[in-house]
Order: C-alpha cells, then structure tokens, then sequence
C-alpha cells in the first residue's frame, strides 16, 4: 500500500496509542498519589501511638515535678529515625523538658496536627487521675517518603514503558487489520483513475462495515464498466454517424452554392428584368397620361363650348371622370410601392367628403344602373341634399381611390335591387361606413385586409381592400371591417383629424 503523509493508520496508530498511554499515566498517577496518602497518614498514626506511650511514661515525672525522669523518657526517642525533637509543657504552658527540637510555646490550635511537606507536629494531653498535668509536643519528619516516591516512579515507568510497547505492538496488529482493505480500496481508485480500466476490482471480503464499502465498490466499478462499455460502442456508433452526416452535409454544400450560384444569376437577371420592366412601365405612364390629357381636357373643352343637352353633359362628365380615373390608377401603381415601403410622404389639404363621395357616385352610374344596385350617401344619420360640407386634412387623389374601392367592392358584392349605404358621421372624429347587405365568405375573413385576397369575382385580384388600409395607414386612420348575416358587412374608416360640417 502507498504511503500517506497523513495515513489513516499512523492516525489509528496515535489515536490507540495516546488513548492508552493517557489512560495508564492518569491510573499510575492515581494509584501513587493514593499510596503517598496512606503512607503519609500510616506515619501520622504511628507518631500519635508513639506519643500516646510517651504521655503514659512522661505523666508521673509531672505529677513529682521531676523534669530529670521526663528527659529521660524523652531520650528514647533517638530510636526513633524519623523524630526531631519533643517538648513536654506544664498544664500552664512552661517548658518542664525537651529533647532534640525544643518549642518554646504551644501551638495555638492543639486539636489538630500541624502537617507540612517534610514534616509535622502533634500535640498530645499529659493527664493522670482525670487531671491535665500538661500537653507533649513533638515535631517528627517524613524520613523515607522520598526514596518510597522514588521507588514506586521508577517501577511505574517501568511498567508504563512495559505496557507501552506492548500497545505498539497490538496497534500494528490492529491498524494492518482495519487498514489493509482500505490501501487495497485507495490502490484500487488510484490504478483505475489512471488507466480508466474499470475491470479491475478490490479482492477482500468481510461482513463488517469496510466489506460492505468494498462490495459495493466493486459492484459500482461493474455498472461503470458496463457503462463504458456502452458508450464507447455508443460514440463509435456516433462517429460513423456523423462521418456519414458529414459527407452528405458536405454533398448539400456543393448542391447549395451550385444553387446559390443559379440564385445569384436568376436575382440579377431578375434584377436586369425589373430595371427594364421599370423603363417600360414609366414610358407606358408618360404615353398613357399624354393620351389621358386628350380624354381629360376635351370633355372640358365640350362643357364649356357649345350648349349641350342634360343627357349629353351627364355622359361627357362620365367621361370625364373615367379619365381622371385611369389617370388615378396610373399615379397610385407607384404610390402604393412607396406606401408598402413606408417612404411615402401625403401632399395633404382640405378634402370636402361630401364633394368627394358624390363625384364617385357619379363616376359610377354606368356600374350602379348595370348592377341595379342603389347607393345612400347619409350625413349624421339623413340622406344628403348635396350641399352640405365636411372637411378632412388628407391626400384627394388617394382618398378617392381608396372610397373608390370600397365603394366598388360593396356594389360588386350586392344584388340587384340592394342599396349600398354611406354613412357619414361628422364627429369628432370623422368616420365614414359602406356597408352592404352580403356577408363576406368565413374563409377569408380573418384576411379580409390581406394582399390577393377575393372570392367569388371572376376578375378580382384582391388589391381592393389592400390598398384602401395602405391608405387608411398612411393617413394615421383605422380602418376595420365587420360582418354578420344580421346587417350584412361594413367598412368603417375613421380619420385621427377631426372635420367641421356645414
């Protein structure tokens, strides 16, 4: 097994070992203090029998007042290695003998020894007959408590150092038991983490809790390989796939800038088509409006000349307003580009609705006595006389194309004998409605306003409606369109402006 800076066996090691070693110098600690205790206390008990003994033989030498007969007794105690000296005291406190240390006074509390490191006294009562004659004081040493210490902290760091060893030598036991699966399992993660070989596979089997881990190692080590397995049949699947994608990607590329190519040169043949077609369209314009003046200008010249008939001024009028029409749609083709582009600017004035919308009905008798449709013209809700004014800030020429359409969609979408409504409301704001009495198709309602967008007229081409909210739009107006089987349908238009009525 590798080595670590910080195994987990040098820590089971130290955690073994400073547990017991703890343990044993707190119990030798103990055990010595407790024997130093009693040895002290023995001695104590010796030193009270001895002065006991002393006190028999010391009590008749006091009772005669003999001090001589009381050192005598006091002498013995040279046989004794660990006393100082002794002194005996009369019942009144005066010396009457002594021997060795000699006190001069008795110690104030004379219950209780006086007990130092090294030494200690004890005061004994001198009594014969019930009567205290005196008190003996002796002052005695702990002669042999040092070598006794000596001996037993010797023979306990013996044994310490004895148990010691022994403790090193069950915790290598024990930390090669328990940590010998775990360097096998570290080995195991270190070689497969290297080599990403996952057929490897930890060889210990136990039923503590370290043999779980490595079973389950184990079977997490088989599922991975499985795994890898998989993917890597999975990738190399992946790649022939992509190298195949790759190709025909490769394929399309070519196809698509073979396609781009023929693009680019269809865009610029287009191009070089719509340039021309341009040409063409602004000569036809110039020619068609040069023809035009002719339509236009003789009707006014024939209005203004000779004296004509009613009927005859009535149709040379039509003729007149079929020119400014044509005229009308040939402007508006350019127009409505510019409008679709948002680059259009409104030559804006006054334009009086009420002059305007009876001009298109005149403009559209022929179609309105072909159809048999009728047309209202209605002001605030009562049918116009004619003279009446209301004012909008706007573009004549495309107001009118656009009332135009909306006009002729509603007449080409009515019956014989229906009547198509205009109502005028002056506002504010101004808002103006045709309205008919057919619904439009379910199927191009929602795209009623769409370019292209007809149904049901063999020569429509859907630009009608179109236009017309190109024009709203551009005069800031809304324009909307509801329909229901009720009141037919209705285009109202209603202008940001207001207007003022006469």
């Amino acid at each position: 097994m590798t080595g670590y800076r910080n195994s987990l066996g040098r820590k089971v090691s130290v955690a073994i070992l400073g547990t017991t070693i703890a343990a044993l110098v707190i119990s030798i600690t103990l055990i010595v203090a407790s024997f130093f205790h009693s040895y002290r206390q023995a001695t104590i008990q010796k030193a009270n029998g001895l002065a006991q003994v002393l006190v028999t033989s010391i009590a008749p030498a006091l009772d005669f007042n003999d001090p001589d007969a009381a050192t005598e007794v006091l002498d013995s105690l040279h046989l004794v290695r660990n006393a100082a000296g002794a002194t005996v005291f009369t019942a009144d406190g005066k010396v009457f003998a002594g021997y060795g240390k000699k006190n001069t006074t008795l110690p104030e509390d004379i219950e209780h020894p006086r007990i130092e490191l090294n030494e200690f006294s004890i005061v004994q009562p001198i009594e014969s007959g019930g009567e205290r004659l005196g008190y003996l004081l002796m002052d005695l040493r702990f002669a042999d408590q040092l070598d006794w210490l000596y001996q037993n902290i010797i023979s306990s760091t013996a044994i310490l150092i004895g148990v010691a060893a022994i403790c090193i030598l069950a915790t290598n036991r024990f930390r090669r038991k328990i940590t010998a699966p775990i360097g096998q399992l570290t080995d195991a993660v270190r070689d497969i983490s290297k080599s990403k070989d996952y057929s490897k596979r930890v060889s210990y089997r136990s039923d503590d809790e370290i043999g779980y881990l490595v079973s389950e190692f184990n079977s997490m080590l088989a599922k991975i390989e499985k795994r890898d397995v998989w993917l890597t049949t999975h990738r190399e699947m992946l790649e022939n796939i992509v190298a195949q994608r790759t190709m025909q990607l490769r394929s399309k590329q070519a196809e698509l800038e073979n396609k781009n190519k023929l693009l680019v040169n269809e865009i610029h043949e287009r191009r070089t088509a719509e340039m021309i077609r341009d040409e063409v369209e602004r000569i036809n314009r110039h020619d068609l409006k040069s023809s035009l003046n002719l339509v236009i200008g003789y009707p006014e010249l024939l209005l203004n000349g000779e004296p004509l008939t009613p009927d005859q001024r009535k149709y040379i009028k039509r003729i007149a307003a079929a020119g400014y029409r044509m005229l009308d749609m040939i402007q508006f083709h350019l127009d409505m580009f510019k409008m679709e582009q948002g680059i259009y600017r409104l030559k804006t004035m006054q334009v009086d609705l009420v002059d305007l919308l009876t001009f298109l009905e005149e403009e559209m008798a022929l179609l309105l006595n072909q159809s048999g449709v009728q047309l209202s013209i209605m002001l605030d809700g009562r049918e116009i006389e004619g003279m009446e004014e209301i004012f909008i800030t706007g573009e004549g020429m495309l107001l009118r194309t656009m009332f135009r359409n909306l006009i002729k969609n509603a007449v080409e979408a009515s019956n014989s004998g229906d009547i198509v409504t205009i109502s005028i409301l002056s506002g504010p704001p101004v808002s103006v409605s045709v309205r008919n009495t057919m619904t439009v198709p379910e199927e191009i309602r929602e795209r009623f306003f769409d370019k292209y967008v007809t149904k049901g007229k063999e020569d429509g081409t859907g630009l009608g409606t179109y236009s017309a909210k190109l024009i709203a739009n551009t005069h800031e107006a809304l324009i909307n369109m509801r329909t229901a089987e009720e009141f037919g349908t209705e285009v109202t238009t209603t202008f940001k402006e207001e207007g003022n009525a006469a």
